[in-house]
């Protein structure tokens, strides 16, 4: 910064970077010199300050871009928290073999709402209690569950669960496996893990001479 004498001993040259923000403010005084042929002080700590404050609104709009964006990114889940979401998978699973109905009625949300891979409607609380209840009633027996992939993404209190699974129910002497994708939410209240809502499919199909026919692995057989 220096003085420049041609318009008086109170006039300002600003010499900043060239091409910066600030040279375009720089531009602005040099004309206002040339105009009335004085520059105060005053006036270029008035531009000086009007500079400063659009800094400071920069950096911090800046600085809130980068909150919004780290707070849009999943946390990790400790290996506590891992366990304690696959225990609680576990238990909504197996809630619906369960001879005791305060199971499934714990680990199911009020808002709870499911969509099943072999049916068109949409579930909710209410039918599915109704349902565990009834095949707890018949005997249904879950003789083999398996989740061989499981990645997690957690948000706070929300989880995400994406997996595969395989499943093995008996009733008397009948034997049914199933087999797919899943995606299931967690929701944690008063310190424990409750699902407020799942989606499974039977896995991935493509079409092929005008039928589908199922990728990847086959349903595996029941066990003996």
């Amino acid at each position: 910064m220096t003085h420049d004498m041609r318009h008086g001993p109170d006039a300002l040259d600003v010499v900043m970077p060239a091409g910066s923000a600030v040279t375009n403010a720089r531009c602005v005084v040099m004309r206002h010199v040339a105009a009335s042929g004085t520059l105060t002080h005053a006036v270029f700590l008035s531009k000086r300050h009007a500079m400063t404050s659009s800094v400071r609104a920069l950096c911090g709009a800046l600085l809130a871009v980068g909150w919004f964006h780290s707070s849009l990114a999943a946390d990790v889940p400790s290996d506590k928290v891992r366990a304690e979401l696959l225990t609680a998978r576990e238990v909504a699973w197996r809630s619906f073999v369960q001879k005791d109905p305060a199971v499934v009625e714990g680990i199911l949300a009020p808002e709870l709402i499911s969509i099943q891979e072999n049916s068109d409607r949409w579930e909710n609380r209410e039918r599915l209690v109704e349902l565990a209840k009834s095949m707890g009633e018949r005997g249904v027996q879950m003789t083999r569950l398996e989740f061989p992939r499981t990645e997690i993404q957690l948000f706070g209190d929300t989880a995400i669960l994406y997996y595969t699974y395989i499943m093995e129910q008996k009733l008397g002497a009948n034997t049914a496996v199933s087999a797919g994708r899943g995606t299931e939410v967690f929701v944690r209240r008063k310190g424990r893990w409750v699902d407020v809502g799942w989606h499974l499919d039977s896995g991935a199909f493509q079409q092929k001479d005008g039928s589908w026919i199922r990728v990847g692995e086959p349903v595996p057989a029941p066990s003996r």
